[in-house]
């Protein structure tokens, strides 16, 4: 009833304009695959199996991956930040090229798995886990391969959950170290005040033999699009915060210069190349850059990750279920819902990228979604269309393996990780 009325508004509006709606008629924007999507679109229909996949472009990444290296700089240390790069051999690949030994996990199973496959990594937590989540790991974690005491850091952001976290080490008989979560400005939580860290910091140094503070940690995507250098107000703010934390941790008799000083993220890490105050710098989804990251500091980074989608119908005419009335005056009014296709699946977090210019889906759907376009998109049954997804983190979960293409050949699948322990 609700597409009816828009359909309704839409031809009713054309027909109140007349010859002067003319001027406000769009225009035809279809744009058929370039060569990079025409060569992909030829690979998938020789040795694709079919299905919606997410397609991994390598050598794409492997730029990306020199290009946040290269932001980090020498001084510092890249921390990979798993939830945004959901699979083993991606994560491999992205540590051994940016020669890197630090991880940032997000959820407890990823956390098992990490210290399965990288019982090597340095693993800092990215968010305050509720206790009973730290203790599924210790239940499930191979202690005989994975050094708990020295390879994984808890972020803490209360004296709450200090507090719970120090009775689960003494009741399991080991040693934490804690990462403090400090608030340089987001204010989604972490430490407010110096004084209250000097109220955590003195508990940690009461209970040496089950806690050690290894550091801290102040994120601040709310810097996002400011386009910001170390000089720009907003920025001078977070290092101010964060080096007043810092002065609280120098007084309690810590070295700074021995801690994780952890920070920033894909969207602002090209802040940070002469900055001092923090040593460890995290970023992820640069890596394959979903349109969600298509900010200042990536500019130079590439979309390396795609969904792949068959076409299953074709018809070179507008069909609107039920609607049949106002489908040629649709037609008429917009040159991009000329031709229709129903593509395999649809409804992700993604943006369609090639073809370009197709009209607004008529409606969504997780089975056959329609996708109008000009006369101007010339594709054909089982050719393929691509999207990008808006974020990598649930969506590159949603596909099976990835398929990894590089030099327009399928070189491998990966698979990622499972949701659940």
């Amino acid at each position: 009833m609700k597409r009816r009325s828009v359909l309704l508004g839409a031809v009713g509006g054309m027909a109140t304009l007349g010859t002067g709606a003319l001027l406000w008629r769009p225009t035809d924007t279809g744009v058929p695959h370039d060569a990079y999507f025409s060569a992909l679109n030829d690979l998938l229909k020789r040795e694709g199996s079919g299905i919606p996949v997410m397609v991994l472009d390598l050598d794409r990444i492997s730029t990306n991956i020199d290009l946040i290296t290269e932001s980090v700089g020498a001084d510092k240390t890249y921390r990979v930040v798993v939830k945004s790069l959901p699979s083993v051999p991606l994560l491999r690949h992205v540590m051994s090229r940016a020669k890197t030994n630090s991880l940032m996990v997000f959820h407890q199973p990823f956390l098992n798995e990490i210290a399965k496959e990288f019982p090597d990594a340095d693993s800092l937590l990215g968010k305050p886990m509720p206790v009973n989540a730290a203790s599924t790991f210790y239940k499930k974690v191979d202690e005989t391969r994975y050094d708990t005491a020295s390879k994984v850091q808890w972020l803490i952001d209360s004296p709450e959950r200090l507090n719970q976290y120090y009775s689960l080490a003494r009741e399991l008989g080991v040693k934490m170290r804690v990462n403090l979560e400090i608030d340089v400005g987001l204010h989604r939580g972490g430490i407010p005040n110096s004084e209250v860290m000097a109220s955590m910091l003195n508990i940690i140094r009461d209970a040496p033999d089950h806690l050690e503070l290894s550091g801290l940690m102040g994120y601040e995507p709310h810097l996002t699009g400011l386009e910001a250098s170390l000089s720009h107000p907003a920025v001078k703010n977070v290092l101010s915060l964060y080096s007043g934390f810092l002065t609280t941790v120098r007084q309690a008799g810590y070295d700074p210069e021995k801690l994780t000083l952890n920070g920033a993220g894909s969207h602002t890490l090209g802040i940070y190349r002469k900055d001092r105050t923090m040593n460890d710098l995290s970023a992820g989804s640069g890596v394959v850059k979903p349109t969600d990251f298509d900010t200042y500091y990536l500019a130079g980074n590439s979309p390396a990750l795609f969904i792949a989608t068959p076409i299953l119908k074709r018809y070179d005419e507008l069909k609107i279920a039920g609607d049949h009335w106002a489908q040629r005056p649709l037609q008429a009014w917009n040159p991009n819902m000329r031709r229709l296709y129903y593509i395999y699946g649809g409804f992700w977090k993604a943006k369609m990228v090639s073809p370009e210019g197709v009209a607004d889906p008529l409606y969504e759907s997780t089975n056959q979604s329609p996708i109008a376009t000009s006369t101007s998109v010339d594709l054909q049954v089982d050719d393929y269309m691509f999207m990008r997804p808006t974020q990598s983190e649930f969506v590159m979960l949603q596909f099976g393996d990835l398929l990894v293409v590089s030099g327009n050949q399928i070189v491998d699948k990966w698979p990622v990780f499972h949701q659940t322990g």
